[in-house]
């Protein structure tokens, strides 16, 4: 969002500010697992103005990530004001919004909401109901599997979350991963192309969201690389969808119980925008050009925003820059 308010002559600190709950230390990005990669390559895994720097082909790691977003910020001569998380947003009647945030209120003329589906994590209800001996983490804690004991463990959810921590876990535990819905799967490559290369040719990543292709492709997550027939290879046992908990003992949809040593919850996330009103966290459907029913008010980085591209490094550049143009004709 910075990038594109610069192209349209804004300056940072004077026209615009940043604020960010956390800090630079404690990037979101620096939080995840150790062995974490993107499922998009590095060349489609960039901002506006600035490659990720390596080879194009990999897949970047949390920690390349992480690095690339401090790169970039230094690039465009923008410091957040850290450590200060977003309460509410009001609109007022000479048409500003006054922002109310930990460190005090702020009045503008545009807030642009750009928290991203993954803020808050999320677990099943019976989650509570599970009390395992060892290590009992969602997958926004974990880091290694030196944090579990030894012993059978369970990875509830088959998305690419899941798949990753299930597949790392499988040289050095007893694994379990629990299926949920089927969800599609591709490979990193078909015939010798990478996936997002097809997507990019054929236009799956510009579908929108609101469209009827853009509804069905939405409905269900995509899981890129190694899938379930990888993990049975490395002994990992293949489990129907975990419906119910009580303290060291899950059941499954097969009627069966099972026990486990530690569980980790590769269940998702909920999106940060609890602060924002009602109208827009309620509001059905996508939102166009990210504009909500409250003038000046914006959302940007959000799960099919406007699109597939709208939530990714590579596609969330094109969605800021029809924000700006509004922000500033």
């Amino acid at each position: 969002m910075s990038h594109a308010l610069l192209e349209r002559g804004l300056r940072p600190a004077e026209d615009f500010v940043v604020l960010d709950a956390g800090s630079a230390q404690t990037l979101s990005w620096r939080r995840r697992w150790d062995s974490l990669t993107l499922f998009t390559p590095a060349w489609h895994s960039h901002l506006p103005g600035l490659r990720m720097p390596g080879a194009q082909r990999r897949y970047p790691s949390s920690k390349d990530v992480a690095d690339y977003l401090d790169l970039y910020r230094a690039s465009l001569g923008v410091e957040p004001k850290w450590d200060t998380r977003a309460i509410s947003v009001h609109p007022q009647r000479d048409d500003s919004l006054v922002l109310q945030t930990s460190t005090g209120s702020l009045r503008a003329r545009a807030v642009v909401a750009a928290t991203g589906p993954f803020a808050i994590p999320q677990y099943p209800g019976f989650a509570n109901d599970t009390a395992v001996d060892g290590a009992n983490l969602h997958s926004d804690a974990y880091r290694n599997p030196d944090q579990l004991p030894r012993g059978p463990v369970l990875v509830v959810g088959s998305g690419n979350t899941g798949i990753q921590i299930a597949r790392e876990l499988s040289a050095h535990r007893c694994v379990s991963i629990a299926q949920g819905s089927p969800q599609p799967r591709l490979p990193h490559r078909l015939l010798g192309v990478d996936l997002f290369r097809w997507l990019q040719l054929t236009g799956v990543l510009s579908v929108p969201s609101n469209g009827r292709i853009g509804r069905r492709i939405s409905s269900r997550e995509l899981v890129v690389g190694p899938g379930m027939v990888d993990l049975a290879s490395r002994g990992v046992h293949l489990l129907p969808r975990a419906v119910d908990g009580n303290r060291d003992r899950i059941s499954f949809a097969d009627g069966v119980e099972r026990r486990f040593e530690s569980v980790i919850w590769a269940t998702g996330y909920r999106n940060g925008f609890g602060w924002l009103p009602e109208a827009v966290v309620g509001a059905d459907g996508t939102l166009e050009d990210g504009r909500t029913p409250i003038a000046g008010l914006y959302v940007l980085g959000d799960s099919w925003l406007r699109n597939r591209g709208s939530a990714l490094l590579g596609g969330v550049g094109a969605d800021a820059r029809l924000i700006a143009r509004h922000i500033v004709p």
